[in-house]
């Protein structure tokens, strides 16, 4: 089970996950240093880029366009100046892809935490290459089950 910070940070992933317009998956990350938010993103198109609807519907086009969350909160850091070195970035939705773990690593993030749903069959092995980066980079990571972390009784334990 995560600690109550990793619960209270990965369900405001998710609350940030909602703010995608995508409509088949919203991901969104929140990106810490000492429990300090440093950064959010969710899987959106580029800034300046219209995000209509047709596009969204039209797979093909969405993945060349799309931004993953975890990159989109990289992107949103640098653009205001903030280091994630030593952050912590808690991700609602997918496991972290293995694109997004090249970024994360790059960045200095020592600590990644996921829930997700189950890992999708498509996802298993771009997640496979996650976890291998992550081990060799020393960049701790976990994953949980969506509905352990909107469990009410759960949160409930930490009033």
């Amino acid at each position: 089970m995560p600690d109550k910070w990793d619960l209270r940070f990965l369900r405001l992933a998710r609350e940030v996950s909602t703010w995608s317009k995508d409509p088949s998956t919203q991901v969104g990350v929140v990106y810490c240093i000492n429990r300090r938010i440093v950064s959010t993103g969710y899987n959106g198109f580029p800034r300046g880029i219209e995000d209509s609807q047709e596009r969204y519907d039209d797979r093909e086009m969405k993945y060349q366009l799309v931004s993953h969350a975890e990159m989109n909160g990289i992107y949103n850091a640098t653009l205001h100046g903030q280091s994630l070195k030593g952050a912590t970035a808690y991700v609602w939705g997918l496991p972290i892809c293995h694109h997004c773990a090249k970024g994360i690593i790059q960045t200095g993030c020592v600590r990644t935490v996921m829930a997700s749903e189950a890992i999708p069959e498509n996802w298993k092995d771009s997640f496979d290459k996650t976890s291998q980066m992550f081990l060799e980079a020393g960049v701790a990571w976990s994953v949980y089950n969506a509905e352990e972390v909107t469990d009410l009784s759960y949160s409930q334990s930490f009033s």
